[in-house]
């Protein structure tokens, strides 16, 4: 599934910020399914959207994981998307994963989409 090699590289939901390298990434894999965390269900809530070129490709859109941790079953939505290079037997990899979910306030100004609605409705932008 992952290309194997060491510039595979994953930005996972997790608490570390990337995983570089075919072996990281495995042995990533193996923790997570030793951990208490049980993948019961999984559903693109929004695209998948995919496309694709003669030797790469992308899929990226909405997931939601339906997880039980212990007693506890919760929805988890995130934001992934898998860049996808076909090896010379024909078989697609993943060299790139990002799965993420957006952050609150990152700068501290609030939702910046909203301010400039709000001031392109006063008028042009300076």
């Amino acid at each position: 599934m992952y290309r194997p090699g060491s510039t595979t590289y994953v930005f996972v939901e997790g608490p570390r910020w990337s995983t570089r390298g075919y072996e990281q990434v495995a042995a990533g894999w193996r923790a997570y399914l030793n951990s208490p965390i049980r993948i019961t269900h999984w559903q693109w809530s929004e695209g998948p959207l995919s496309e694709v070129w003669s030797d790469s490709a992308f899929i990226a859109g909405l997931l939601d994981l339906h997880v039980c941790i212990g007693e506890t079953s919760r929805t988890v939505r995130l934001r992934a998307t898998f860049v996808l290079h076909r090896d010379p037997d024909n078989q697609w990899q993943i060299v790139h994963e990002h799965v993420s979910q957006p952050m609150v306030d990152p700068y501290g100004i609030g939702d910046w989409l909203e301010i400039a609605n709000d001031a392109s409705s006063n008028g042009p932008l300076a």
